[in-house]
């Protein structure tokens, strides 16, 4: 997980792991390490090897575990949305292509809100008749 996290951040993944135990909050924060298989989260977090991959595994399906992930998966995902948002501004300014230019550009201004317009055309079958009565 990310390390740069505001105060209110802490707070909710702390809430958010409050009743889990030490092992298992540290086999989510190895979630987060690159290159590590569930076992070795597992192993990482203190679990005997012998049965690293079972407990991973139970884990997983852990329902007070997942909703642990899950926020910490929603506040690192935002301290990277920062990092995406600067590559994407980057490209839009230094690419060397037109194309990835306008799809930076475009994927920035979507972002803010500025979709285009989305345009439906819709074919009408059939007849219509009007009649209009101007009176005598």
């Amino acid at each position: 997980m990310s390390q740069n996290i505001t105060k209110r951040d802490k707070a909710e993944i702390e809430e958010a792991g409050s009743e889990l135990t030490e092992r298992q909050r540290k086999f989510v924060a190895n979630l987060f390490q690159p290159g590590m298989s569930h076992k070795d989260c597992a192993m990482h977090a203190g679990y005997a090897e012998k049965s690293a991959h079972v407990e991973a595994s139970r884990l997983l399906r852990n329902a007070r575990v997942l909703e642990y992930i899950d926020v910490c998966m929603q506040h690192s995902l935002k301290a990277d949305a920062v990092k995406a948002r600067r590559v994407i501004a980057d490209l839009s300014d230094t690419a060397k292509s037109d194309y990835v230019k306008l799809q930076s550009a475009q994927d920035i201004m979507d972002r803010a809100g500025y979709k285009p317009v989305e345009k439906h055309a819709h074919a009408v079958r059939g007849e219509l008749t009007v009649n209009i009565d101007l009176g005598d």
